[in-house]
Formats: C-alpha cells, sequence, structure tokens
C-alpha cells in the first residue's frame, strides 16, 4: 500500500490540517525571512556589518537556519510522534488500527511520517528559505544538499526512536525523557568530536564539516579539529556517509523492534541476536574512531595524533567511552530483559518449575555477551602495550562484566519483589552502589571512598593510573564481586518462590494448571 493510501497516515494529514498548519508555516517563515533579510541588509552595505565576506556572512545565516530546522524537526517532530502514539494507546486506537488487515509495518509507516506532519512543513519552508540564503550568499550548493540530508536523515532517525518511546512509556510527555542520555553523552564530546560516536549518530560533525572552508586558517587547532574527516580504523570516511549509515543502520533495529511490538504488544523490543547485533555494532564503532589516537599502544605517548595533541590530552578518552559504553548496555539490558509474568506463563506452558527456564530466558546471559564483546573491542587499544597497560584493560574488561552483571540482575530482582515500583527501587539501588561513594569521598575528603562506586574501577584504570592505585581498583573489584554474589543469591530466592506454585509434585500428582 501506497503512503499516500495509507489510513493512518491520512487520518494523520487530517487531524494536523484540522489543527491548522497556517500559522505553523507562517512562524517558519517569518524566522527565515529575517535572516534571509540580514543577509540582503549585508549586501546592499557590506560596512555596516563585521563580515569579511558574503560567504562569511551567508555561513553564519544559514548556520541560523539550520538550528532552528533541527530544533523544529528533530526535538519538535520526536515529542510530536511519541506523544500521539502514546495518547492513541491510552485512547484504544491502536490496539484498534492493529485489528485491522493493516499490516504492521503500514501501521508504523503512518504513523512515523503522518504525525509530525506541521514540523515537515516548518522545516520545508525554512530549507527552501536556506537555500535562498546559499546562492546569495555565492556559497556551494553542496553545503545545502549534504546538511539537508543530515537533517532529514536525523529526522526520520528520532522518528523511529518517537515511535518506540511511544510504544513503551505509559505518559505521553516522557518519550522526550529518551533523549536525555544523549544530550548526556554530548557534554563530553565537544573537545574530542571525531572521536566520539555522539556526533555522528547526531549530525554535528558533519554540518560543521560542510561549513568547514578552504579560506578557514589551517594553523587553527580548531579547524583541523572539525574540518579533517573521522577514522576507521585509522582509515579516512567521509563524515556525512559515516553518519548517514549509522542513523541508516540502527534504524533498521528500530524498525524491526516497532513493527514487531506493534504485531504483538507483548514481544520485548529487542530480540537477544538485535541487542547484542546493535552493542556490537556501536562500539565497535566507538573504539574505532579513536583507535588512531594510539594506535594500538595505549599509554604511549609516541603514538599521540600527530596532527593535534600529545597522547597525555587524550588520556580520558577511554574513560569516557567506558562511561557511553556502560551507559548504552544498561540501556540495552533494559530494552531487552523479559518480564517476570512472561517467563512465569512460559513455566506454566512447559511444566518446568526449576531454575532452568529462568537462567534460559534471564538477560544475565545477554550481560555476559555484552561484556564479552566491549572486552574485545577495547583489547584493540592495547595490541601492542598489552605487556605494560594489560592490567588497566583487564580491570575496566572486569568492571563491564560486574557492573552489566548486577546491573540484569538488579533489574530482573526489583521487577520481581517491587513490581509497579520496581523502576524507583533499581534507581535507589543504582544510586547507592554508583553515586553515593563519590558523594561520601567528598564529604570526607577522602578520595579512596570514590573508587568503592561500581563505575570507578574501569574509568580510574583507563585514566592512566598508577601500580599502587590499580592494586587498590583490583580489591575494590573484589569486593563489587561479592555484591554481585549476594544478589545473584537473593534473585535466585526471589525466582523460586514465584515458580513454587508451578514446581511439578511427584509421579501421578502433578499439580493442575
Amino acid at each position: 500500500m501506497n503512503l499516500i493510501d495509507n489510513p493512518i497516515f491520512l487520518t494523520q494529514k487530517r487531524l494536523t490540517h484540522r489543527a491548522g498548519v497556517l500559522a505553523a508555516a507562517l512562524i517558519a517563515g517569518l524566522i527565515g525571512l529575517s535572516l534571509l533579510s540580514g543577509l540582503i541588509a549585508y549586501l546592499a552595505a557590506p560596512r555596516d556589518f563585521d563580515f569579511h565576506s558574503p560567504q562569511e556572512a551567508g555561513k553564519l545565516f544559514y548556520g541560523w537556519i539550520i538550528a532552528v530546522e533541527i530544533l523544529v524537526l528533530v526535538i519538535g517532530g520526536f515529542s510530536k510522534i511519541s506523544r500521539v502514539l502514546a495518547d492513541d494507546r491510552k485512547a484504544g486506537l491502536w490496539d484498534s488500527n492493529r485489528l485491522t488487515p493493516l499490516k504492521p509495518a503500514e501501521i508504523v509507516a503512518g504513523y512515523w511520517f503522518g504525525s509530525a506532519l506541521r514540523e515537515f512543513y516548518m522545516g520545508a519552508v525554512l530549507a527552501g528559505i536556506g537555500l535562498v540564503i546559499v546562492v546569495l550568499a555565492n556559497l556551494p550548493v553542496t553545503l545545502w544538499l549534504g546538511t539537508q540530508a543530515l537533517i532529514l536523515g536525523t529526522t526520520l532517525f528520532f522518528g523511529l526512536l518517537a515511535l518506540l518511546a511511544g510504544m513503551v512509556l505509559q505518559r505521553p510527555n516522557s518519550g522526550i525523557l529518551l533523549l536525555l542520555p544523549l544530550f548526556f553523552l554530548q557534554m563530553f564530546s565537544f573537545d574530542f568530536p571525531r572521536f566520539t560516536i555522539i556526533n555522528f549518530l547526531l549530525p554535528i560533525y558533519g554540518i560543521a564539516n560542510l561549513f568547514q572552508g578552504p579560506t578557514s586558517s589551517g594553523n587553527d587547532y580548531t579547524f583541523r579539529t572539525w574540518h579533517s574527516w573521522p577514522e576507521i580504523f585509522a582509515l579516512p570516511v567521509p563524515p556525512i556517509v559515516l553518519s548517514l549509515g549509522l542513523q541508516f543502520l540502527v534504524g533498521i533495529f528500530f524498525w524491526r523492534a516497532t513493527v514487531r511490538r506493534t504485531a504483538n504488544p507483548f514481544k520485548p523490543l529487542l530480540l537477544r541476536w538485535e541487542a547484542i547485533a546493535i552493542f556490537a555494532l556501536l562500539v565497535v564503532v566507538q573504539q574505532s574512531l579513536v583507535w588512531g589516537i594510539w594506535q594500538g599502544r595505549f599509554g604511549n605517548p609516541l603514538a599521540a595524533d600527530s596532527h593535534s595533541r600529545d597522547a597525555y590530552d587524550y588520556e580520558p578518552m577511554l574513560s569516557i567511552v567506558q562511561g557511553g559504553t556502560i551507559l548504552v548496555g544498561m540501556l540495552i539490558l533494559a530494552l531487552a530483559s523479559p518480564l517476570p509474568e512472561r517467563v512465569r506463563v512460559e513455566a506454566l506452558r512447559s511444566g518446568l518449575g526449576n531454575l532452568r527456564l529462568v537462567f534460559s530466558r534471564s538477560a544475565a546471559w545477554l550481560a555476559v555477551a555484552l561484556s564479552g564483546i566491549a572486552a574485545a573491542a577495547s583489547a584493540t587499544q592495547f595490541i601492542f602495550s598489552f605487556k605494560a597497560h594489560g592490567t588497566a584493560w583487564a580491570l575496566a574488561a572486569g568492571n563491564l562484566f560486574l557492573f552489566f552483571l548486577m546491573f540484569s540482575l538488579l533489574l530482573e530482582f526489583c521487577r520481581l519483589r517491587f513490581k509497579r515500583r520496581a523502576l524507583s527501587f533499581v534507581v535507589l539501588w543504582l544510586f547507592v552502589l554508583c553515586i553515593l561513594p563519590f558523594i561520601l569521598a567528598g564529604v570526607f575528603s577522602n578520595a579512596a571512598l570514590a573508587k568503592l562506586s561500581f563505575l570507578a574501577p574501569g574509568t580510574i584504570a583507563l585514566a592512566g593510573s598508577d601500580s599502587d592505585d590499580l592494586k587498590y581498583l583490583a580489591a575494590c573489584t573484589l569486593a563489587q564481586t561479592g555484591v554481585v554474589v549476594l544478589l545473584f543469591i537473593a534473585w535466585q530466592r526471589q525466582w523460586k518462590l514465584l515458580l513454587a506454585p508451578t514446581a511439578p509434585g511427584p509421579p501421578g500428582k502433578q499439580v493442575q494448571n
């Protein structure tokens, strides 16, 4: 079925037009024309402005056009799509659409392209005015084509993410919370722009790279940082290709998740192989972007990027990557972890009352797989310096393993023990195990307390710690192992309590289900 004939798309289009799109389009037009008038005023009287050339003025005004476009299409579109889908779920319209002859993919496409039509109209107006600015300023048309392609790709990418938010979250305005991890990671990315994957999942580096012209100062560090291409294991890749490619590959998993959830709301958002694949994609690409700094010789200052800084300036880089890996792993484990009731129903149907089925369904096995992938990817940074710095890698790998295992067990335990209040208690225990040691370290002015955090061993070890510090971190890791063992015992006991009514009795006296 064509999108034009899609009933969901037509319904969303009618609702959008009924609410009115003229005012929104006029607002976008007035913003764009205001910026266009500024360029025209400069061209008419150049001496009244501080610009050195029409190209410089054009880049400034077109940059503001792009900023407004991103705000409208990415942020506004994300909020609108997630809110529309959450409202339809609450009203029962989504379930009604699922009962129609429409295929799940057609339902998803209708919401994806129809819910944010008003934002698309505004973006089209701004893009048209932006083209006029580019032409009047004598800028290359490729600047307009490249930036608009990046904005469109990012809009579609975040639209799929908004659909996932609308399908999972209960409150209509809660979808925007999924953007918080991206913005949290973004705070650490501007100092290392072409080494962080977040700058390519978002169109930041690609757009900034397109704005770098040959007239910029080639001796300026900022110019070199944003003008050079990112490298995948030291092989240069065009930023726009890397951004669109990453968004396309990750978007495939988002698309599969939304279609699967539409077909059956009780299925998990991510299958295990999908969770492993998307995690491996993100982790390997991130480690490959960083690889060019040390070229497999982590800790060796002679392996520094000769075109930018000394290797010592990049020492926090792997610690930041470790933190980002933990955050992404937590999100994937939360999405792929099965609900206890689903496992209990399977136990009832299969007649298995022991923990064998629980072990096969638990996200703990997925946590082991994710930590193995992350450890293997980070090992590429130590290939030629493993003898001198292998201990740091081992601590980081062990920290990932313990953290992922702890989080998966904690999530399932809280779901079993506290049910609807599970999320609150997960946040509480993560605060106690990860954040509270840092607070206590500040209160008592004792840095050793901070190293008790579940976040500390890997991040500190990768920051270039000395041998004595590594020994203390190893002791902290052993203490964390004890915490995970206790959590595993509590997790196992809670599962036994849940599955006790389903345990098979003696032969000839099976429990009636």
